[in-house]
């Protein structure tokens, strides 16, 4: 009897160790993350489990609209959040400095349209010249003729 109690008091210890280093710590993180959820509002900076940074631009009760890039936005489940934070003010300045120009990547969108057409007709043209170049090619001479069979290099005179 003595063994089976022994047994019991190892398995109640196991059982607790468990309870405090594994559930409990964990009850306690979900527990912070629906009151940090709770507490998000539009135009929070939130960080999200994959680490892209972004700016709630909508809400519904288990989905977010963040907007990760000047008119950018995506549509993430709220459980993807992983923190709500600010960004630093470097960044802020750097973001600043950097203004989305859509005049600059047009025109440079404008360029390598030109540069690929140019590039498509200097191909057709030297695709034309092409089979005029293969006309002016001097013919291969002939082969020499066959030798009959049967007759071996020693019989030749």
């Amino acid at each position: 009897m003595g063994n089976y109690s022994l047994l019991i008091i190892y398995i109640l210890l196991f059982v607790a160790i468990f309870y405090f280093l594994a559930v409990r710590p964990q009850r306690r993180q979900k527990q912070q993350h629906v009151q940090m959820m709770s507490s998000m509002k539009k135009g929070d900076e939130v960080v999200t489990v994959g680490g892209m940074y972004g700016t709630v631009r909508k809400m519904g009760t288990d989905w977010v609209e963040l907007e990760i890039a000047p008119r950018t936005r995506v549509k993430l489940l709220k459980r993807a959040i992983s923190s709500i934070t600010s960004v630093p003010d470097e960044e802020e300045e750097l973001v600043d400095e950097e203004q989305y120009d859509e005049t600059e990547e047009l025109e440079a969108g404008e360029e390598e349209y030109a540069e690929d057409e140019v590039a498509e007709e200097e191909y057709a043209e030297a695709e034309e010249e092409a089979p005029a170049a293969e006309e002016e090619a001097p013919e291969a001479p002939e082969a020499p003729p066959a030798e009959e069979p049967g007759k071996d290099a020693s019989q030749k005179s």
